[in-house]
C-alpha cells in the first residue's frame, strides 16, 4: 500500500509542475499586456472633458464663453510630433474663444533639437482662438526660458509672465487674465501680477498659473481671482482606489485632483498632455478642458 501511495504522489508531481507554468505563463503574459497598455495605448490616447463654471460675479454678457484649456506638453516625453498634431486638432475643433496653456512645453530631462523647436513653433502656431491665446510659465520651461518665451510668442500667445491683460470681446466690461510663472522655481510675482492701472475692483478674474499650490499662496497675499486653471500635478499619473497616485509631481502636495474651492475662487486643474520621469499612465488620460462660462445656472 505505501508503494502504490508514493507512485501516486510521484505521478502527481508533472501536473503540479504544468499547472505552476501556465500560471507564471498567464502572469507574465498579462505583465506584458499591462505594460504596453499603460505605456503606449494610455499615453497615446487624448480625451476632451467639458465643464460648465457658474458664477454670478461673471458678466452676464460673457454667458457661453468658451475658454480651452490644455497643460504639460513635456515634448519629447510620450508626446512626439504624432501626439501632439492630435493635441492642435482636437483642440481646432472645439473652437474656443479663449485658448490657454498652463505651462511645461519642454520635458526638462530631456535635450531637445533644433528641429524640434521649429517644429514646435510651427505646430503651435496652428492653434485657433477666436480672441486671445495666453500661456504661462511651468517649472519645467525656466531652464530655457528664452526659448520657451520665443516658441509661444512666435506661435501667437502671449506670454503672461507675472502680468495682466484686460481683454474686451463682449460688451463694455473686461475679463482680467493674469499670469504667474512657476511657484516652486521662485519664479512668481504675485503683486505685480495683478497690478493694474485701471480699477478692476469688479473685473472677473481668471488666474492662469503652472502649479495648483498657488491657491495657498494667494491666501497668505488676501488675493482672491474668481477662477483659477493650472496643471503640473499629471494627477499622479495615475488612479489607484482610494485616491491612491504613482507620482507626486514636485510641489503639488495634496493637489492631484481636479476641481478645488477656496472662498470665491473656483479652481480647475489639468492632468496635461505629457508624461514626467515616468513614461505611463493609468486610468488617467492625457486629456484638454472646454469650460464654458455662465452668470447663472
Amino acid at each position: 500500500m505505501e508503494k502504490e501511495s508514493l507512485e501516486k504522489e510521484i505521478d502527481k508531481r508533472p501536473k503540479k509542475r504544468s499547472i505552476l507554468k501556465k500560471v507564471l505563463f498567464l502572469f507574465s503574459l498579462f505583465l506584458i499586456l499591462f505594460y504596453i497598455y499603460i505605456r503606449y495605448i494610455e499615453t497615446s490616447t487624448l480625451v476632451v472633458h467639458e465643464h460648465p463654471i457658474y458664477d454670478n460675479h461673471l458678466p452676464s454678457s460673457y454667458d457661453g464663453t468658451k475658454i480651452v484649456h490644455f497643460s504639460d506638453i513635456l515634448y519629447g516625453s510620450t508626446v512626439g510630433e504624432k501626439m501632439l498634431t492630435k493635441t492642435v486638432k482636437k483642440i481646432n475643433e472645439l473652437k474656443g474663444d479663449i485658448v490657454v496653456f498652463t505651462g511645461d512645453l519642454f520635458n526638462d530631462t530631456l535635450h531637445l533639437t533644433e528641429k524640434d523647436n521649429v517644429y514646435l513653433k510651427e505646430k503651435l502656431s496652428e492653434i485657433e482662438a477666436t480672441y486671445r491665446k495666453y500661456a504661462v510659465v511651468g517649472n519645467c520651461d525656466v531652464s530655457n526660458l528664452a526659448l520657451y518665451k520665443d516658441i509661444m510668442e512666435n506661435a501667437g500667445f502671449t506670454v503672461l509672465e507675472n502680468k495682466n491683460e484686460l481683454l474686451y470681446f463682449k460688451g463694455n466690461e473686461p475679463l482680467l487674465f493674469v499670469g504667474t510663472s512657476s511657484l516652486i522655481e521662485n519664479q512668481d510675482d504675485i503683486a505685480s501680477a495683478f497690478q493694474t492701472k485701471e480699477d478692476t475692483t469688479t473685473a472677473y478674474k481668471i488666474l492662469l498659473h503652472h502649479e495648483p499650490t498657488i491657491i495657498d499662496e494667494l491666501q497668505v497675499h488676501n488675493i482672491h481671482p474668481n477662477l483659477i486653471l493650472a496643471g503640473h500635478s499629471l494627477y499622479g499619473l495615475s488612479w489607484f482606489p482610494f485616491g491612491g497616485t504613482l507620482l507626486k509631481q514636485k510641489g503639488v502636495d495634496s493637489y492631484t485632483s481636479f476641481y478645488y474651492e477656496n472662498e470665491n475662487t473656483k479652481m480647475f486643474v489639468s492632468n496635461g498632455i505629457g508624461t514626467y520621469k515616468l513614461n505611463i499612465r493609468f486610468l488617467n488620460y492625457s486629456s484638454i478642458h472646454l469650460y464654458r462660462l455662465y452668470s447663472h445656472l
